[in-house]
């Protein structure tokens, strides 16, 4: 009976472990993928100064200058707060704006592994939505 308390309780440490695991990767970072090959399109900045287009884009001329993308699995982040992390890897770069993008969205299986009352295993599969929100970075002409 103690044998089988000590597994169940091992079970839920590594369990445990593997959510705090999960949770950790809603805080990834965005990424940048331009459209040629620079990085830096001019001194970072602040992202309350990078401007955001969600439902028109700039009435000034722009250059296009890449993509920044986001993934959130598992618990995503409110809106507002993709809209902040995208800002941030735009000023990094040197934008001056994000047009938002639509986002795409993906269901993925992993095999998963439970156990029953007596401690036996199954075999199960874990169903999650992946999220990718996109945004062009903009720089003014």
């Amino acid at each position: 009976m103690f044998g089988q308390i000590t597994a169940r309780l091992a079970r839920l440490a590594v369990s445990a472990t593997a959510a705090a695991a999960l949770c950790a990767c809603s805080e990834i970072e965005p990424e940048f993928l331009p459209m040629r090959g620079n990085n830096s399109f001019g001194s970072p900045k602040e992202p309350s100064e990078v401007l955001l287009f969600i439902t028109k884009k700039p009435e000034f001329k722009y250059e296009e200058l890449g993509l920044v993308t986001l993934d959130t699995a598992f618990d995503p982040p409110p809106e507002t707060q993709v809209y902040e992390r995208l800002r941030r890897k735009a000023a990094e770069i040197g934008a001056d704006g994000i047009i938002i993008l639509n986002s795409q969205t993906s269901i993925q299986q992993a095999p998963d592994i439970t156990y029953d009352f007596y401690g036996n295993p199954i075999q199960t599969d874990r169903t999650y939505s992946v999220i990718k929100y996109r945004a062009m970075a903009v720089r003014k002409l």
